[in-house]
C-alpha cells in the first residue's frame, strides 16, 4: 500500500466498467438514429443530440477519473522512492518529465487522488508526509472548509474531504 495514493486510487470499481460499457452503448446507439430523427423531426433530432450528450458526460467523468488515477501513481513512485521528506517541482519535473507538475499536483490533492502531501509554493517544494508519522505525534489541526463554512478537525498535512460537504481539505 502506497501512503501518498488514496483510496480513490487504490480501490478498483467493477461498476465503472459497467457504467461505462452501458453509456457506450446508449452514446453509440444514440448517435446511429441520430439522422432518422432529424429526416422525422427537427425537435426529435435535437432531443436525440440532447440524450446523446447526456449519455456522453459520465462517460467523460470516468476516463477523466482513470487519467487522474495514472498521473496520481506516477507521483506516488516518485514520492515512496524519494529517500528525503521534501522535493522540489524541478526535481519532480526531471524525474516526470512533465512541465507544469504544480498544477497538477494541487489538482490531484484537492480531487482526493493523492494524501499526505502539502504544497509549499514558497519555497517551490512538497513536504511529503505519512499517515504512522503523523497519527503518532497526533498533530492535528482545525481548518475551516470554504464550502460550507464548517470547522474540521485534520491530521496537519494530509489531505482530506470535509465530512461535511465532500469538499477537499488540506491540514
Amino acid at each position: 500500500m502506497n501512503n501518498y495514493l488514496t483510496t480513490k486510487v487504490t480501490v478498483k470499481k467493477a461498476s465503472n466498467v459497467i457504467l461505462l460499457t452501458i453509456f457506450g452503448i446508449l452514446f453509440i446507439t444514440g448517435v446511429a438514429i441520430l439522422p432518422g430523427q432529424f429526416a422525422d423531426s427537427t425537435s426529435q433530432g435535437i432531443m436525440a443530440i440532447v440524450l446523446d450528450v447526456i449519455f456522453l458526460i459520465p462517460i467523460i467523468k470516468i476516463c477523466l477519473s482513470y487519467v487522474y488515477m495514472s498521473k496520481a501513481r506516477k507521483y506516488a513512485y516518485v514520492f515512496s522512492n524519494n529517500t528525503d521528506t521534501t522535493i522540489t517541482f524541478s526535481e519532480l519535473r526531471q524525474h516526470l518529465h512533465e512541465s507544469n507538475v504544480e498544477d497538477e499536483i494541487q489538482k490531484l490533492i484537492m480531487k482526493g487522488y493523492i494524501k499526505n502531501v502539502v504544497v509549499d509554493l514558497n519555497t517551490n517544494t512538497l513536504v511529503l508526509t505519512s499517515d504512522k508519522a503523523n497519527t503518532a505525534k497526533k498533530i492535528y489541526v482545525e481548518v475551516t472548509c470554504k464550502g460550507c463554512g464548517n470547522a474540521a478537525t485534520i491530521v496537519k498535512g494530509e489531505a482530506t474531504k470535509c465530512p461535511y460537504c465532500d469538499r477537499a481539505l488540506m491540514g
